[in-house]
């Protein structure tokens, strides 16, 4: 049953949807050479980093500790961060279905996150979970956009910094989203407070986390070994010589790298592992 309190929360994540769409509106004009993602990814880099500053502050600072307060009564703060963060993926899930930008996996976890989002709203509770959900979330989408954008302006392929933001991405998804969000999904659902809704939610969450993992590892795999290739041939191009064995590594590798990029790049691959391997093959 839809409250008067739901039909208020509900115009407040409609103004939110305005503002983020507005913004995104003058991103457009403000960047009108570039591609309508360029200023969809301001937007969601924007997103992100406030996101982040809000969510660690309510959750580390605010005394509203994840592994204590689960289930409880919303608070005014988390409420805030709670309907910015699903007006921005009400804008974001309707521009990546008008760009068809995205695969199945992602469109998933908007779904999911939307209604994770949306129950937490409707129970009035659980927003502790939730708000430290989205920090885990919205943390490694800031490496994910910089990336992008690194891509964009010719400093990732062969560049050091676009090796170091790939690792810091890889390092915090794998402790922050799999290990801490996995610790806290088991708390969630031992709680004797939190709602069986919000569970189910944050099971299927962490679910998605886990379908992310796999591409990732795979990601990750290939972004080492094309910088360790990319070391090796910059040694021999000084003078140094190259062994056989190491001839040996980059013929399997090679190998490998073309077998993944056969077999593992379809329309439902993750974007940002689809437009590193194109990048780097090219």
């Amino acid at each position: 049953m839809i409250t008067e309190i739901d039909t208020l929360r509900f115009q407040r994540i409609f103004g939110w949807v305005i503002v983020w769409y507005t913004l995104y509106r003058a991103m457009k004009r403000i960047f009108k050479n570039k591609s309508p993602e360029y200023s969809c990814r301001i937007i969601t880099l924007l997103h992100a980093l406030i996101i982040t500053v809000a969510a660690c502050y309510v959750t580390f600072f605010n005394g509203t500790n994840p592994y204590k307060s689960l289930g409880l009564t919303n608070t005014s703060v988390q409420l805030t961060i709670i309907t910015t963060s699903f007006g921005y993926f009400l804008y974001d899930f309707t521009w990546c279905l008008y760009y068809k930008t995205e695969g199945p996996v992602m469109l998933l976890h908007h779904v999911i996150s939307i209604s994770f989002m949306g129950i937490c709203l409707h129970l009035g509770v659980s927003g502790t979970e939730v708000v430290a959900t989205i920090f885990g979330s919205e943390i490694t989408s800031v490496f994910l956009n910089l990336r992008w954008f690194l891509k964009e302006h010719n400093h990732y392929t062969g560049k050091p910094e676009g090796f170091i933001v790939d690792l810091i991405f890889v390092l915090l998804f794998l402790f922050v989203r799999i290990g801490v969000g996995g610790h806290l999904a088991i708390r969630v659902w031992v709680s004797q407070t939190s709602p069986l809704l919000v569970k189910l939610g944050g099971t299927l969450f962490y679910g998605v986390n886990c379908i992310f993992l796999v591409q990732i590892y795979s990601f990750a795999r290939y972004r080492l070994g094309a910088w360790t290739n990319r070391v090796e041939k910059s040694t021999h191009q000084n003078g140094k010589s190259t062994s056989l064995h190491q001839e040996d590594q980059r013929k399997v590798r090679k190998r490998n790298i073309n077998s993944f990029t056969n077999h593992r790049l379809d329309a439902g691959d993750h974007a940002f592992l689809k437009h590193s391997i194109e990048l780097q093959t090219s």
